[in-house]
This record gives C-alpha cells, structure tokens and sequence, in this order.
C-alpha cells in the first residue's frame, strides 16, 4: 500500500475511466422489476489508492467493491455509471490536484472517496495531522466548489493487519507496513473532524462510510488488501451507506454491518453482510 507497492504494481498512469457495471443477478435471486421509463443513470465517482483500483497484491486490477455495489444498485432499480480515479499508493494529497479534472470530466452525482491508507501519520506531531486534515477538506472544498449539486461520501479507511504472514512470503506479497494500524486511527479522526467538528457541508456531505468496521477476515493474506469476499462486504457497506442518496423519496440503509461508530471503538456485534437480506 506504500509507493513501493505503486511501483511493483507498475501502473505509469491514474486510471480515469468510466465504467457501466452490471453484474448478473445473484444465483436464485429474482430479477427486479423496475419502473419504465427508467430514471436518469447516476454518475458515481470513485477515488482513492489500490483498494478503490481494485489491487490484490498478485497486481491484478479488478472492479474492487464496484461489482456488488453494481449489482445491489441494479436490484435497487438505480441506473448508473461509475467513473474510477484510483491509483495504488496513492496518498489523499496525490488528489488535491486532481480533484478538479474528475469532477468537471465526470460530473457526478456522488463521490465515494477513499483515500488516506497511505498516508502514514502514526508518527505523525499536531502539525502534521492539521496538515492532512487540511488536505482532506480541501478535497471536499474543490469538489462541492465545482458542483453544486454533488452529494460526497468520505470513507474511513479500512483496517490493514500490517504485518507479514507465511502465506504473504510465499507468494511474493509485499505486506502491510507495521506502522499501518496506528496510522489509520489518526487518519480516521482527521477525516472525522474534516467532516463534522466543523459541519460546514450540511447534506451534500452527509456522513462517513465504516470502511474500518470490516474484520480482518476478509483481508487477503498479506493482511492490506479485500479478499473477493471483502470487497463484495465493501460494496455492501457502502450501497448501504448511499443508496439513500440515489432515489427519490430517500430510503433507510439497510441494517448490513455497523454505521457511524467512533474510530478506535469497539466492534461488538459485527453481523455479517451475507446474513443479511442483500443477497
């Protein structure tokens, strides 16, 4: 997840494209009926590092949470298309300058931004956190600044084990740097403050996704990445999250996971997507 995973993954360009994901129903599932004529699609922007690009540490790319999130959203009867600014080890500050470019390309309806793995502040003095939280709102600033009616959706980075595994050597992983899961609390409080301390955004930055609310089950085996089953629980946690800003009249999120709670707490009673009625 550093830039020496950026290199080894050897990607020279950010990938800016934009994709119609529209995975095929779930075994059994029934096919949903959907109103005709269909409304407007939705352009859903997603930024962020190696996680957002979809990145396994064998450098494969792959749609990352944008599969489930595509299908949950097919069965939902929301059209859409999703536009991917990713590139792995990236920091947040890598976008600053970015930002402007994505959202003037793609004009989306909503930002699902993810970025903040990467950077290391588990060392980091009150300065350097201000500093990044700084960036962080920047970020927010230039897009909501472009766009008028773009509804941004922060992530709070996800949990990383940060350490190497056997099954992580042998097959010629890089694994998470140790300094990882005492970086991703500081970094999940900045994008907290960023976000609410001073809630200057009101609706068009409605809150946060729970990225770091995933168990350490669903990492692949250098312990930084989603296995496929991660990133299916990803694409959950955040068609939860979201879909409430995606139609008319607004609907509840479904009760998948854990919302809103404070970086560092507990998990107590994680219940897995999958035995929830996403299916």
């Amino acid at each position: 997840m550093t830039r020496r995973i950026a290199a080894w993954l050897a990607v020279a360009v950010v990938a800016v494209a934009v994709l119609a994901v529209r995975p095929e129903p779930a075994t059994g599932a029934a096919a949903a009926t959907c109103p005709s004529p269909a409304p407007a699609a939705k352009t859903i922007l997603t930024v962020g590092d190696s996680i957002t690009e979809g990145a396994t540490m064998q450098g494969s790319v792959s749609p990352s949470y944008r599969a489930e999130l595509g299908r949950l959203l097919d069965a939902a009867c929301i059209p859409h298309t999703f536009a991917v600014g990713a590139l792995g080890g990236t920091t947040c500050g890598y976008w600053s300058s970015r930002m402007a470019s994505l959202v003037t390309t793609h004009r989306p309806d909503v930002i699902v931004l993810a970025c903040g793995t990467n950077n290391n502040l588990s060392a980091a003095s009150a300065e350097q956190v201000a500093t990044f939280e700084a960036t962080y709102r920047g970020l927010l600033d230039t897009a909501l600044d472009l766009d008028p009616d773009v509804i941004v959706w922060p992530t709070w980075v996800q949990y990383s084990a940060g350490r190497p595994t056997p099954a992580c050597a042998a097959g010629g992983g890089l694994p998470g740097p140790a300094w990882l899961p005492a970086s991703e609390a500081k970094v999940n409080d900045a994008i907290y403050r960023a976000v609410r301390v001073v809630d200057e955004f009101g609706r068009r930055v409605p809150g946060w996704i729970d990225l770091q609310s995933i168990p350490e089950g669903y990492l692949d085996e250098c312990g930084v990445h989603p296995t496929p089953g991660g990133y299916d629980v990803m694409g959950r946690l955040i068609f939860n999250t979201i879909a409430a800003s995606l139609v008319t009249p607004p609907q509840a999120p479904l009760p998948c996971g854990l919302t809103g709670r404070r970086p560092g707490g507990q998990v107590p009673n994680w219940i897995p997507c999958q035995q929830m009625a996403v299916n």
